[in-house]
């Protein structure tokens, strides 16, 4: 009667993972962008490089969705530089008409979830020098144009969910050797944003920047006629008392290594059954899956909860 029972069961759990694979609505959206580069060589360069990966909200609503990134750079001299850049952002809703199991027998309704991540990563060598180059003919063949550009570099990538962001940046340096991971996501239960920098200064400025905001209390209702007036006030003082806020310049030639980290993480508590559902609850409130194998609340115990006669 027991293997009966157990072959009840997986029939049962593999028509649960049959109807999770088939939900009534799916809604799917994805957006990838991978860059990869190697350039080395000599003369004048400039770049500018962004990339901002909506959550499920999109770019637009109460408060700002996702992550961003951005990279520029500019100067006159010799350059060898790797750099990577990968952005990813999905979205998927699944519904179902009259709810579902999952896999593991647990009634769901709908599900949806959404990620959005960008990672940047840099390995460069520059030296700064002027030149002149002849880049055209008649008057420019005899009149060469002189490129005299400090070098230049701005990172800064930001947790528009998470109201968080990390900055650095080099001004006119006539030397710069840069070592750069930086990264952001937002999805499920983990909000996180890094950046790791180790370089080496030449004559030059470099600033970092950490800001963390108590964010926009968006669920609160606003007071009558007074919409605009409260979130207005909401993100002046957002802005004006960060949780987090670092300023750092350095002015000259320095060997620098920073790690910096912002990380939340939120979960939800779960309520478990009882193992002992007659005296809990009852049957009616054991999950589908657990009733199924016992088929009534006797055949989990015929226990009518005990109590012990009053005594007088």
């Amino acid at each position: 009667m027991a293997a009966a029972d157990d072959d009840k069961t997986e029939a049962q759990l593999e028509e649960n993972g049959a109807a999770y694979d088939n939900p009534t609505t799916l809604e799917e959206k994805s957006l990838k962008f991978n860059f990869e580069q190697n350039v080395s060589g000599t003369g004048f360069f400039t770049a500018y490089k962004y990339a901002q990966m909506p959550n499920a909200l999109g770019t637009e609503g109460q408060q700002f969705n996702g992550v961003e990134a951005k990279n520029r750079a500019h100067g006159s001299g010799k350059i060898n530089t790797d750099s990577t850049i990968y952005a990813e952002s999905s979205y998927s809703n699944k519904t179902w008409i009259n709810g579902t199991y999952d896999e593991d027998g647990e009634e769901i309704e709908d599900e949806e979830g959404s990620k959005s991540i960008i990672q940047m990563n840099e390995d460069s060598k520059m030296t700064y020098s002027p030149l002149a180059m002849g880049i055209g003919s008649r008057y420019y063949n005899y009149n060469p144009v002189v490129f005299n550009s400090l070098l230049s570099e701005d990172d800064w990538i930001k947790n528009r969910d998470d109201f968080n962001s990390l900055h650095h940046q080099v001004d006119r340096a006539h030397g710069l050797n840069k070592v750069l991971e930086a990264q952001s996501n937002t999805g499920d239960d983990t909000v996180n944003t890094t950046m790791n920098i180790e370089e080496d200064l030449i004559d030059g400025r470099a600033h970092f920047g950490v800001l963390q905001l108590e964010g926009i209390p968006v669920d609160e209702e606003p007071e009558e006629d007074s919409e605009d007036v409260q979130v207005l006030s909401l993100a002046m003082k957002a802005w004006k008392k960060p949780l987090i806020e670092m300023n750092e310049d350095y002015v000259g030639s320095f060997h620098i290594k920073k790690n910096m980290d912002i990380s939340t993480y939120s979960d939800e508590d779960e309520e478990e059954d009882s193992w002992l559902p007659c005296c809990f609850g009852g049957f009616g409130d054991m999950n589908y899956a657990d009733a199924e194998v016992f088929k009534s609340a006797r055949g989990v115990f015929d226990c009518t909860c005990f109590r012990a006669p009053s005594t007088e």
